[in-house]
């Protein structure tokens, strides 16, 4: 068996050299002139053709040309092995640089891409934590036996009085989160990668994109399910892209609503809800869970043709399950490498390769162990819509779906509000 490995061993190297562009023209040509002479010169001897001239029995001094002939073309055969290996030399030292100025290139291109998720990343979950502290907040603010009696869709009798500095706070981490989000869709590099999705078929692996609408989700089965895939599963790409461009409208409503209003006068009801289903003993939900379900409601709201989603858990938890992984960089890059495939030899294409595989274990994203929270939730959320259900007014909302809208829940609900905080 090892001698089998040895021998692939040598022919694959053997292989690789004479791969090398210019080399092995040259090696082919000199060596079909080598075996055309040498065979010529063995035929003559060996056939006689020689002019009796120049019969060993009559060979003089003057004939000895012959023989300065033959180590001519000895020393041009010689010197053709050494102009090829010059060349062989050349051609490889420019190859390398060709290979470090591209691996230079993917470096920065792999180092801008990973920059872009943990910034995503880290703006994502700076603004929960301001979403826990608003939670944990009106908690502080109510006493635990009346948090205990609260039931979904009712209100608080006490008017609750919130520290401005955490509003504040929440509202500057969700605009860093949104500038961050539209920057990262604005990036060519970024949006090159993700759109490289489409290109793949599903059934090859699992770099495929999925293109539903948010919409789409709680109208079809199918829809939630590729979408749940994406979160829980880590099968696929969400093309949030252009659900960011459909949405643009509003995206980040819930920050315009508090610079001007207190988070309890707007969002109380959804806040009631939300420590409801925290103190539910049927429902694994903390306090960390409810304040992905708030961050949502003040990220993104459509409005549906009777009801309004929490459609921004939805787009930020299909964000973050969709963040360029090693896999779609490392399809990404080897399909580049493909497209110029003439540009590099046999032993080029494998070095180079073999660097695309080491940058793509370096880019940072979010693993599937490292989405287990939000996922969770996700499958909650899925097998309980109604968790999904956002109780405030869809004031200031476009609309996605029809145009009958039923705005009874939503301006219902707040006028309820309004008469138990009065």
């Amino acid at each position: 068996m090892s001698d089998v490995k040895s021998k692939r061993g040598i022919f694959d190297r053997f292989l690789a050299w004479f791969d090398e562009a210019h080399v092995s023209q040259l090696t082919l040509a000199t060596l079909v002139f080598g075996a055309f002479s040498l065979m010529l010169f063995w035929l003559t001897l060996k056939l006689n053709w020689l002019p009796d001239d120049l019969l060993p029995s009559r060979l003089t001094q003057e004939n000895t040309g012959l023989f300065e002939a033959l180590g001519g073309w000895a020393l041009g055969f010689a010197g053709a092995l050494v102009a090829i290996r010059i060349a062989g030399l050349a051609t490889n030292i420019q190859q390398n640089d060709s290979i470090r100025e591209e691996i230079a290139v993917l470096d920065t291109y792999v180092a801008k891409i990973s920059e872009l998720n943990s910034r995503i990343t880290r703006a994502t979950y700076d603004a929960k934590r301001a979403c826990t502290a608003v939670l944990i907040e009106a908690v502080e603010l109510y006493t635990p036996d009346h948090l205990k009696n609260i039931k979904p869709g009712t209100g608080w009798n006490a008017p609750a009085q919130m520290d401005k500095s955490v509003q504040q706070h929440l509202v500057e981490k969700l605009d860093l989160l949104i500038e961050v989000i539209e920057e990262a869709s604005r990036d060519q590099a970024f949006r090159s990668l993700l759109n490289y999705c489409y290109k793949v078929e599903k059934k090859n692996n699992d770099v495929y994109m999925v293109s539903n609408s948010l919409h789409d989700y709680f109208a079809r089965d199918e829809a939630c399910q590729t979408m749940y895939e994406v979160v829980c599963k880590d099968k696929g790409f969400y093309d949030f892209i252009r659900e960011l461009n459909e949405s643009s409208k509003n995206l980040g409503v819930g920050i315009n609503h508090l610079r001007s209003k207190n988070i309890y006068s707007y969002y109380r009801s959804d806040i009631v809800k939300l420590l409801a289903l925290v103190n539910r003993d049927d429902v694994d939900m903390q306090y960390s869970d409810a304040a992905w379900l708030l961050l949502g409601i003040l990220l993104l709201q459509n409005k549906d043709t009777d009801k309004n989603y929490n459609h921004g858990f939805l787009l930020i938890s299909l964000i973050l399950g969709s963040l360029p992984n090693e896999m779609l960089m490392k399809e990404y890059l080897l399909g580049q490498m493909n497209e110029n495939a003439g540009d590099y030899t046999r032993s080029g294409k494998n070095r180079l390769s073999a660097e695309i595989d080491e940058l793509s274990e370096q880019m940072y994203y979010l693993k599937e162990t490292d989405l287990t929270e939000i996922s969770n939730l996700f499958d909650i959320c899925q097998r309980n819509r109604e968790f999904l259900e956002v109780t405030a007014r869809g004031e200031g909302l476009s609309k996605l779906a029809t145009a009958n809208m039923q705005d009874a829940k939503g301006g219902d609900s707040g006028t309820e509000d309004k008469q138990k905080l009065g």
